[in-house]
């Protein structure tokens, strides 16, 4: 901690620090995930942490930290202890992790931590603790304390911390104006069109596969089938993008697509499977769902050329491919470096029909309303 002889002089009110880790647990998380797993766990020298070393140091911060959060508000001048961070780094084992589930902790403590500054009231902010041996410290002091030690060890492991704290409504972001509180991957999920220079590294898709492999079906059939080109066979690559219809070429610059195929069939005994396209849509939404979540962007596009497709391809009769998917990483550049075509579309709003007209209670075309 540092200028902790100023600390008595936090005033009643919360801190201007409280919206920015709002914005941090809204946007910090897909812009991680963007970090591949071989360079978080990549130590800059042996006596240094690597960006897992470091992200695990805020998921101590802020266990410790949020116990300060609530003890400060219901106990009278508690006197709290300190920690020490390369002890407890080292004990969690960060380096050997999954660094995805290092985010999501992250993400999952910060939440916690932001509901409890959240509770405080205006007086509260004023209210003391000690810490080791410090002097008296305001609620507020070490609430914003805590907020510029995360960030300073951000410009570590993120460079530019003012775009790691912009609010999710900037560029890639979109999050939907649901009228009501939906899942925040479902909120967050769209269907971008540009896409970063980069590839996807092959354990991404199957984590995404892996999502689209656990979706309901009818008689747990599964009838979900993906070809994937993801660059390793250019030619295979090449093959793909040219089956897209003219209005998709932004497509063309995607890292990876997939195609979706449903098989018509029960395999049990050949008859109609009547709900196979269905099903494929559902394992493609855990799909596209599961993109967020590891900071990726999937476009599912109907615009292609089925029957080229099925002779490129070799897909059996039987089998329908249903829709051609673009992913890769979101675009984070100059958005005036974009086609203005495409730029418009990127910014445009996101909009949906209300319930409505889309549910009805208990009869056809009798709005099912709130």
């Amino acid at each position: 901690m540092t200028d902790i002889a100023d600390s008595a002089k936090g005033s009643a009110h919360p801190p201007e620090k409280l919206a920015l880790l709002g914005s941090l647990v809204e946007s910090l998380p897909a812009r991680l995930a963007a970090i591949s797993s071989e360079d978080a766990g990549r130590r800059p020298a042996p006596d240094r942490w690597s960006i897992k070393e470091e992200l695990g140091h805020l998921i101590d911060s802020a266990a410790n930290n949020h116990r300060r959060i609530v003890l400060a508000q219901i106990e009278e001048s508690p006197a709290l202890p300190n920690y020490d961070g390369d002890r407890w780094v080292k004990l969690h084992d960060y380096q050997n992790r999954d660094w995805q589930n290092l985010i999501e902790l992250w993400s999952v403590l910060n939440n916690q931590l932001l509901a409890a500054a959240s509770s405080a009231s205006d007086k509260d902010w004023a209210r003391t603790c000690t810490i080791g041996e410090s002097d008296a410290l305001t609620l507020r002091f070490v609430f914003d304390d805590y907020v510029d030690h995360m960030l300073g060890h951000l410009k570590h492991i993120g460079g530019d911390t003012d775009k790691l704290s912009a609010p999710a409504t900037v560029y890639p972001e979109k999050p939907a104006p649901a009228e009501r509180r939906i899942n925040e991957l479902m909120a967050r999920r769209w269907s971008p069109r540009a896409f970063e220079d980069r590839a996807v590294e092959r354990e991404k898709l199957l984590q995404l596969l892996e999502a689209a492999r656990w979706a309901p079906s009818c008689f747990n059939e599964q009838p979900w089938r993906y070809l994937i080109f993801d660059g390793s066979d250019a030619e295979a690559l090449k093959r793909a993008r040219a089956c897209l219809s003219e209005g998709n070429e932004w497509a063309l610059e995607a890292p990876v697509l997939m195609l979706s195929v449903a098989r018509e069939n029960f395999s049990k005994n050949e008859k109609p499977n009547r709900t196979a396209q269905h099903d494929v849509g559902l394992a493609s939404e855990n799909l596209v769902l599961e993109a967020v979540d590891a900071g990726l962007a999937a476009h599912q596009m109907a615009g292609f050329d089925v029957e080229r497709s099925r002779a490129e391809f070799a897909i059996p009769e039987g089998f329908t491919p249903i829709a051609m998917i673009a992913i890769g990483y979101p675009y984070r550049g100059d958005l005036d470096r974009l086609p203005e075509k495409m730029r418009d579309r990127e910014l445009a709003s996101r909009a949906r029909k209300p319930i409505d007209e889309i549910a009805f209670a208990g009869g056809w075309d009798k709005p099912y309303e709130g």
